[in-house]
């Protein structure tokens, strides 16, 4: 049931705000701010009715005749209050150019219109004409403008009230406003909230940390907006200017200075300089440093600087850039350290090319076949673990909890000080765990306990528990509490770069990361996958070749079904034809029970009707038996993506994850035999006499598309 927003509801989610400001954040307030709110507890409900409704606004002005709602009984005289408070005003003479942007087209050439014999203006011009006109003519004749100021009230919600907004939100959105979408979207229950928040905490110590980082988030969205060199510059003076105090605040400055570096360092190179040197602590920056230096031949200040860096890194990517640019370009070894590793963990397999856009999938089918289980992991394996395993640390018990309802993210990972700051239950948590059973049980209670709560770091699904218990069970415990360890330690390094997939082979898993031609290991994929290795897991680099697999398993699928995929329908009838080395090895249909009503004009189509369905299985009681005979195979259909997206809604809605490779008939078709007119089915079947004798069953379709696929083989064959 779609909830209703409450009564008055910007002045609650207004009140809100304000009531959070007033008893969290009274030591982030200059004069101004509690001066502001002095005013605005003073106003009558309708006048702060009247201020939320403008704060609500995006533009920089409000036409008066637009601020008209149901609970403003008298808007009037709610304006009236607001002026008189000095909470709004009026533009005048300094605001011209706002005020003639802000007008619709209609309204300038009426406002234009006395004066058109002096300006030519067309009708038919653009608005950014007709606003440009009108600057250049009123610039000189302001006085005809006084009328018009009266009709807008400047919505200064970005002098103090946005900055409110920030310290609840903690950032800034060029978009829609911070919190009010919040709010509302909670409200409405399409946002997904902490349902454990009791009250609201203050996101900054110092009034310092608050302005810097309140700053440097305008900074931000200048950058954003920026498009002349001249205002990235100016945006550069502004950002070294700014002093950063906090992590965030560093992190943000730091993220910005290279961002402008990368804007200037071909137009300005003195200043791309000095922004490179502003950076704190940026292991990028110094990056970039090292190897520009090296470009202009400072090779003993590089020298020394990598030694530096080797003695004392920031971070495990920075060490490994260090040792390798050391070793290639002092030690001059040709292989780098990513060349090495590649060389040393990698095992070559051949893959049929049909897998080109899942090259994952494809090493993932090539182990199934030799009967070993597969997943497919990344960040999810090893981000759910850690926030199952450290749940209560991250979000319950913490001496850092969230700052509100809608921080998903825990802060201490944001700034890499988890362990720091929790170091003994951290360690007490890790003594508890002996056995692979232990830690499995802390992983199940936690999930059984926090279910569907919503958080930064993984998503729940039915699913998640499974390649966890496979990983927990066939891994040492002492591997997996070395990384678990790391990564409270370090988990912005590790958060990412993890193999694509964990293979259980017996009782041992191991990890791959796959590697198509042309792909490159990157730099957090080494970090992690060294991490990985010191901890006591197998990791290898599955480098493939591709190949055109002769002994290629074809499934050709056609389904009918009630309607179209959006609509909501399901499927009436599977027809199955499976081929290999050109010849039909196996054949299965069955009709499907769609649990809904098949339209007339459905009936007339196919001649399935209610009647043949009704005692027919139901998708999922199929499911099963049609996914093993499609196991291992190359899924092809005319107009595949139809076909194969009903199956794997159908397979959705059943708890199936279904995904193979696909290939379609009518692409092949065009690319095989271009020039006809028609590539339905029906027409290739007339043109090449295809047998198609019951033309939209599915079975009749499937055979029909089988022939059609070995004429298409045969015409590439010659080519």
């Amino acid at each position: 049931m779609k909830k209703e927003l409450p009564a008055k509801y910007y002045l609650a989610h207004f009140n809100e705000l304000i009531a959070f400001i007033n008893t969290q954040c009274c030591h982030l307030l200059t004069e101004k701010h509690i001066d502001f709110i002095n005013k605005v507890n003073k106003l009558s409900e309708q006048g702060q009715c009247m201020l939320a409704r403008i704060y609500s606004r995006k533009p920089l002005l409000v036409a008066i005749d637009t601020l008209n709602y149901t609970e403003i009984d008298n808007p009037e005289q709610a304006l009236e209050e607001l002026k008189v408070a000095g909470l709004i005003s009026h533009p005048n003479h300094s605001d011209y150019q706002q005020v003639l942007a802000h007008l619709t087209k209609p309204a300038l050439l009426e406002l234009l219109a006395p004066f058109t014999p002096k300006l030519s203006i067309k009708k038919s011009a653009a608005k950014t004409t007709l606003v440009t006109q009108a600057c250049d003519f009123f610039a000189v004749n302001l006085e005809h403008l006084t009328p018009l100021y009266n009709q807008f009230a400047i919505n200064n919600r970005a002098d103090i009230y946005e900055y409110f907004e920030f310290l609840y939100i903690g950032r800034l959105s060029s978009g829609d406003i911070n919190h009010q979408n919040s709010f509302v979207l909670r409200d409405l229950g399409v946002r997904a909230t902490r349902a454990s928040h009791t009250q609201s905490l203050a996101r900054f110590d110092t009034l310092d940390q608050a302005q810097s980082n309140y700053a440097l988030n305008r900074a931000r969205l200048a950058f954003k907006k920026a498009k002349t060199d001249d205002q990235y510059q100016a945006l550069a003076h502004e950002v070294i200017a700014q002093q950063a105090q906090g992590t965030l605040a560093v992190n943000l400055k730091n993220k910005l200075l290279l961002r402008l570096h990368q804007q200037l360092k071909k137009v300005d190179a003195t200043l791309s300089f000095t922004i490179l040197s502003a950076c704190e602590n940026s292991p990028e920056a110094i990056e970039i440093q090292i190897r520009e230096q090296y470009r202009q031949g400072n090779k003993d200040w590089v020298k020394a600087k990598l030694e530096a860096i080797i003695e004392d890194p920031l971070t495990d990517d920075q060490l490994y850039f260090a040792d390798d640019f050391l070793m290639r370009k002092f030690n001059k070894q040709t292989r780098s350290r990513l060349s090495t590793m590649l060389a040393d963990t990698q095992c070559v397999i051949a893959i049929d090319e049909i897998y080109r856009g899942d090259v994952e999938q494809g090493v993932a089918q090539y182990y199934e076949s030799q009967g070993l289980r597969v997943f497919n992991t990344e960040n999810t394996l090893w981000q759910s673990l850690f926030g199952l395993v450290f749940w209560h640390e991250l979000y319950v018990e913490t001496p850092h909890p969230p700052c509100n309802e809608f921080d998903l993210f825990p802060h201490v990972l944001r700034t890499n000080r988890f362990y720091h700051t929790q170091q003994q239950q951290i360690d007490i948590l890790l003594a508890q765990w002996q056995t692979p059973d232990d830690l499995l049980k802390h992983v199940c209670k936690n999930a059984a306990r926090y279910f569907e709560q919503p958080n930064g770091l993984f998503r729940w699904h039915t699913e998640l528990l499974k390649p966890l218990e496979v990983l927990i069970l066939n891994s040492p415990i002492t591997a997996l509490k070395s990384h678990l360890q790391n990564m409270t330690l370090r988990f912005l390094e590790l958060k990412d770069g993890y193999p694509d997939l964990m293979v259980l082979k017996g009782n041992t898993v191991h990890f791959e990361e796959v590697k198509a031609p042309g792909d490159k290991l990157r730099r957090n994929q080494l970090t992690t996958i060294d991490n990985l290795k010191k901890s006591g897991f197998s990791v290898k680099i599955a480098a493939v070749n591709w190949i055109n697999d002769p002994n290629r398993v074809y499934s050709v699928v056609d389904i009918e079904t009630t309607g179209s995929l959006k609509g909501g329908n399901r499927i009436t009838e599977i027809g199955l034809v499976k081929m290999q080395h050109g010849k039909v090895i196996e054949t299965w249909s069955t009709l499907i029970n769609p649990q809904m009503r098949i339209p007339k004009f459905i009936v007339s189509l196919t001649g399935i009707t209610d009647a043949m369905v009704a005692s027919a299985p139901s998708f999922h009681e199929v499911a099963n038996t049609l996914i093993n005979k499609l196991q291992g195979s190359i899924f092809v259909a005319h107009n595949v993506n139809f076909d194969y997206g009903f199956i794997r809604k159908e397979c959705e809605m059943a708890g199936i994850n279904f995904k193979m490779p696909k290939l379609c008939t009518v692409v092949e078709s065009r690319k095989a035999f271009p020039g006809l007119k028609s590539y339905s089915l029906g027409n290739l079947s007339t043109h090449f006499e295809l047998s198609l004798t019951n033309h939209h069953r599915a079975l009749a379709d499937a055979s029909a598309t089988a022939e059609l696929l070995l004429l298409i083989q045969h015409s590439q064959h010659k080519k």
